[in-house]
């Protein structure tokens, strides 16, 4: 079978889909305004609320009074209201009669009202996915002001883990017992390429200050999104613009030299919108100091262990410099059709200490465009054709003469076309077909050369509502891999509420290709080591069973979930000796299982306390010659208090968060003896205390401390997942909104 990236059929559609614009748009229709005004259960008014029309693509944002106008044709509409911390309300209007439409919202006492997108590819409350999903609002990430995308993920989200590469010191990252090659990273719902460490994507390249809420399916219970993705998908939703006219700017700096600077400014019109975004991060680099040394215990024959302490050493840590720039554009034909567009730009320079720098330097560039067009034909038949490039180099910059060597790049073509179809509040059906495309230049290939490879997808997933408290989803992905031909992968899930419970079950079987690194490697890392590839590798498969259970009662609410994942030829790299001497290569492993579980329990006061709390426990098995090897640390916990009040005509508001790992032994290989042996890695926290104010006119004053309580790790050169804080970083940050 093979493969073409030209959609012409894609194209017919988008065609039809324009004349059905014309069409509507020649008619002329006269249209009506509706008039109104969105207020709080005490009758305040709720600037920057949201009021859309549904089955439309029309919406808008209100006032700082909290009125709004909608143009309307003569008939019937039901407009829905919402703001962040409040219930959505609808109400139907007549327009064209004489009318003033005002809602009244009442504050939510929990985020399961929140919409979300990605289990589903269409907005639904969180408390009606029957797919386990965890979101981050725009509150929580405006609560705890992170500096960057992975101090967000820790805080918010346990089971996550971040460490460095032992190679580059760039950030790793597991999730619930997976490497970040599990787990697929999407920017409104477009791929991400290009990696910053090992098979990590850049992280640094999601501006926190564009992001207006994450959304994360656990394991590969998504139908929609891939199979590759074993270990979940995340889903990173970025802001958009609902007013005539609106603007921010802000900066922080902490004490620490760290900065941030950060520049929007967007309009909406009738048809037309605009937003775009600008942001610059300055990073020093530091050393840090082993209090310790590695404490390594090896295994020896007659079964007495021998420990070995290892001498202090010490740590450099890079800083950079990042730029980054977005744009996306909107225009409704009318009230039907839609087309929009977005593009960015990402630079990212890496700074060495005075001590290392010999006059090169690691730069990174991003581009990515895309484009969109969506066709309402009403609100139970959608059809959307998106089409996204993405495109990402590295290069080694040699700062006296001026040149760069180009050591990397990766380029990802995706083409969808996706349908969804609802029919009497029954069935739900999602369907479509992808075409992806992905080009890899990298340094570890033999001379530096390119591979490519392609993938075809039709995926289809329907959610049944058999009883108003009981909805199954069922789906299934069929992918043709130009390396590995036909591969389906079922998937079910059922959810049901009895009463104040929300029951929640799943079944899904992964696919994951080996990546073009994992096949095409050929490096030589100076003479120590060599890193291969392994033509020979078969895709990997898993099962993932999921179960959970979610209490809402009033301002509380308790969830419990578990999961075990089982993997069929997980691909891992092993040291393996062939024709007497050593290498690092790709092979599928004996066995390997990832089973865990978390708990989460959270209230809502109504006098302005937000208290919420998880654990999360992973068992991440991954045996080679009988021996457990992963760094996963199976116990985490995440904390966050949040309280605020209004103040006159200010409101206060103050936020506690804290994470916490428990300590793991790392079994690992000595090449030169033969022998086993395993490495202590002590526990880990921290903890942020904000401050803040919001003034009128647009104005939020922030004072943060970062590592509350002071805590370094007592050795960080052994311990590649160690905390990287010198100690207590105060913070200070100031945004202005118009």
């Amino acid at each position: 079978m093979r493969f073409s990236l030209i959609p012409c059929p894609w194209a017919r559609t988008i065609i039809a889909c324009l004349l059905l614009g014309v069409e509507a748009t020649a008619g002329n229709l006269a249209s009506y305004p509706v008039k109104g005004v969105v207020l709080d259960n005490k009758g305040t008014a709720l600037p920057l609320a949201t009021v859309r029309v549904r089955g439309t693509n029309i919406g808008v944002g209100t006032n700082t009074r909290g009125e709004f106008t909608l143009d309307l044709k003569r008939g019937e509409h039901v407009l829905v209201a919402s703001f962040v911390g409040f219930e959505p309300r609808e109400l139907t209007v007549q327009a064209g009669e004489e009318e003033t439409v005002t809602f009244r919202l009442r504050p939510a006492t929990n985020d399961l009202d929140e919409v979300v997108v990605t289990g589903s590819r269409a907005e639904r409350p969180l408390k009606d996915v029957p797919v386990i999903t965890r979101v981050i609002t725009s509150e929580e990430i405006k609560r705890l002001n992170p500096l960057d995308f992975q101090s967000l993920l820790e805080y918010e989200l346990p089971g996550v883990q971040f460490g460095r590469h032992h190679g580059t010191g760039l950030p790793t990252l597991t999730f619930q017992g997976m490497d970040a090659n599990y787990v697929l990273f999407l920017v409104d719902g477009e791929r991400v390429a290009g990696e910053g460490a090992a098979d990590n994507i850049d992280f640094n390249r999601f501006n926190i200050d564009d992001i207006e809420r994450v959304e994360i399916v656990r394991g590969a219970m998504s139908t929609l999104y891939g199979s590759n993705a074993l270990g979940g998908v995340v889903n990173i939703i970025t802001k958009s613009v609902n007013r005539r006219l609106s603007g921010s700017l802000s900066g922080v700096y902490t004490s620490r030299g760290e900065q941030k600077y950060a520049l929007s400014l967007g309009s909406k019109l009738k048809k037309f919108s605009t937003l775009t975004s600008a942001s610059y991060r300055l990073k020093k680099p530091f050393s840090i100091e082993d209090k310790q040394g590695t404490t390594t215990v090896y295994e020896t024959a007659g079964g007495q262990d021998s420990i070995v302490m290892g001498q202090p050493g010490s740590t450099a840590i890079t800083g950079y410099n990042i730029w980054h720039l977005n744009e996306k554009l909107a225009y409704n034909v009318n009230e039907k059709l839609s087309v929009t567009a977005t593009g960015s730009y990402y630079t990212y320079r890496r700074v060495y200490l005075a001590s290392l720098n010999n006059k090169k330097e690691d730069l990174s560039r991003e581009y990515s465009a895309g484009g969109k067009v969506k066709y309402i034909f009403n609100e139970n038949n959608i059809v959307e054709f998106n089409y996204h490039r993405d495109h990402f180099d590295k290069y080694i910059d040699y700062i006296l003469t001026g040149r760069e060597e180009h050591t990397y790049r990766d380029v990802l073509d995706n083409f969808r076309l996706a349908y969804s179809l609802s029919i009497r509040e029954k069935h739900y059906i999602v369907t479509g077909i992808e075409l992806d495309n992905e080009r890899l230049m990298h340094y570890m290939f033999k001379d530096t050369a390119a591979n490519s490879v392609r993938n075809g997808v039709f995926y289809l997933q329907e959610e049944y509502r058999i009883l108003d408290n009981l909805r199954i989803v069922a789906g299934a992905r069929l992918d043709y891999h130009s390396e590995y031909n036909l591969h389906v992968s079922p998937k079910l899930s059922v959810m049901y509420r009895p009463g104040v419970v929300t029951l929640r079950g799943g079944y899904s079987t992964g696919f994951r290709s080996p990546s073009l690194k994992e096949l095409y490697s050929e490096w030589d890392h100076q003479g120590m080591f060599t890193l291969l590839g392994n033509r020979d590798l078969k895709p990997e498969e898993s099962r993932q069973f999921s179960l959970s259970a979610e209490v809402n009662k009033g301002i509380f609410n308790l969830s419990a979930s578990g999961y075990v994942n089982r993997f069929k030829r997980k691909i891992v790299l092993q040291d393996v000796r062939e024709n007497g001497e050593w290498f690092m290569k790709n092979v599928n492993s004996d066995r390997a299982r990832t089973t865990g579980a978390d708990i989460t329990a959270q209230a809502r006061f109504p006098f302005g306390l937000h208290l919420r709390s998880s654990y999360a426990y992973v068992d991440d098995h991954d045996e080679i010659d009988g021996r457990d090897r992963s760094s996963v640390r199976p116990r985490s916990a995440t904390f966050s208090a949040a309280y605020s009040r209004n103040i006159g005509k200010t409101r206060a508001s103050a936020s506690l968060n804290g994470r916490w790992m428990c300590a793991v032994d790392v079994w690992s290989l000595d090449t030169a003896t033969g022998r086993y042996f395993y490495q202590k890695h002590s526990a880990r926290n921290n903890w942020r205390l904000n401050l803040a104010g919001d003034f009128p006119r647009g104005i939020r004053l922030t004072a943060g401390i970062d590592n509350l309580f002071n805590f370094t790790d007592k050795n960080v050169s052994g311990d590649t997942y160690a905390s990287l804080s010198r100690g207590i970083d105060y913070m200070l940050a100031l945004s202005i909104k118009i």
